[in-house]
């Protein structure tokens, strides 16, 4: 037998070790198994210790109000409304949702808009960002002014764009009148161009951000395929269509998802421009959705509104991220 060494710290481990080596019959030694950590003592379970607060928190405050809406939408319930104090009303809020031609015409008017300025806003600042990744002097002199109209406000975009639009002092009917098409009620209270002036002042505000994020795109496209294809004798033209824009495609991708799902949520400068008129000529969804909570106090059908709403939004962009992701992949 192996003499046994006592008075060490690891004597215990060192005890075992040399049992086993004795026992073995060929005199190999064999190593005792390392003892397995625990879970609680990982680094792992440590950082989400230290993380679960933060994601306690963050779910009472996404959760919690979700829950509430979707258990308001099957009730009757209202501040004012006499007799409407949150009885079950079980699917009459979806029912009445079902027939409302109203929250039609919004949803579909948000569509509208939402399509007509990203697609505008896209184009622009595609070309924009074009014209600033070609300029050598002042480039970043000029996108630092390019950042001026995303910056604002759009409570100070509404309020700006609304004097500009005064049919009686405003610099653009002013302007409107000298071509020799002026407007007797100013651009804001025609209904034909109400909606118009609504989009192009959404594609004022936001055309910068998307020509920015293309910008950085542009300046991280290898320099590699650019020359390659200089040599073979491509034109700008070609090298943008055939070689920049396919590599653009992710930071496009991106930057679509980012304005469309800002552009769905339109309210502020619509409620300060025209309020939703004339008549319903620019009621988006949102401000529509304000109006049956906040000016008749319908909460529980308000809810239902916005509910159906996020709904919508959750759906088209799944749908927008599973096409792009399969264009990608192709």
């Amino acid at each position: 037998m192996a003499e046994k060494r006592v008075g060490s710290p690891d004597s215990s481990d060192a005890a075992g070790s040399e049992l086993l080596a004795a026992s073995s019959p060929s005199g190999l030694q064999v190593q005792a198994a390392p003892r397995r950590k625990s879970y609680f003592s990982s680094p792992s379970f440590t950082g989400l210790a230290y993380m679960l607060p933060a994601i306690l928190l963050l779910a009472l405050i996404i959760l919690f109000p979700i829950a509430y809406s979707f258990n308001l939408t099957f009730r009757s319930f209202s501040l004012v409304l006499p007799g409407r104090t949150g009885q079950w009303a079980g699917l009459e809020n979806y029912v009445r949702l079902a027939a409302d031609a109203h929250f039609r015409h919004a949803l579909g008017l948000t569509g509208l808009f939402t399509l007509l300025a990203v697609v505008v806003e896209v184009a622009l600042g595609v070309f924009i960002a074009y014209l600033l990744n070609s300029v050598r002097f002042g480039q970043r002199l000029l996108t630092s002014l390019l950042l001026i109209p995303t910056i604002l406000t759009p409570v100070v975009i509404g309020l700006m764009f609304n004097f500009m639009f005064n049919a009686q002092f405003g610099l653009f009917s002013y302007l409107l009148g000298l071509t020799g098409f002026p407007l007797k009620d100013g651009v804001l209270n025609n209904p034909s161009t109400a909606f118009a002036a609504v989009v192009l002042i959404d594609v004022w505000e936001w055309m910068p951000f998307i020509a920015l994020i293309v910008l950085a795109g542009m300046q991280a496209i290898p320099e590699q395929p650019l020359e390659a294809a200089r040599m073979d004798g491509a034109n700008h033209w070609q090298l943008f269509w055939n070689i920049m824009l396919p590599m653009l495609r992710p930071v496009l991708s991106v930057a679509v998802l980012f304005r469309a799902a800002e552009a769905i949520r339109e309210f502020d400068k619509v409620y300060i421009l025209t309020g939703g008129g004339p008549g319903s000529a620019t009621e988006v969804a949102d401000l529509y959705l304000y109006r049956v909570s906040f000016n008749n106090w319908d909460l529980s059908y308000g809810a239902t509104l916005g509910l159906v709403m996020f709904a919508v939004s959750m759906v088209a962009a799944v749908f927008y991220f599973r096409l792009t992701t399969q264009k990608q992949e192709l």
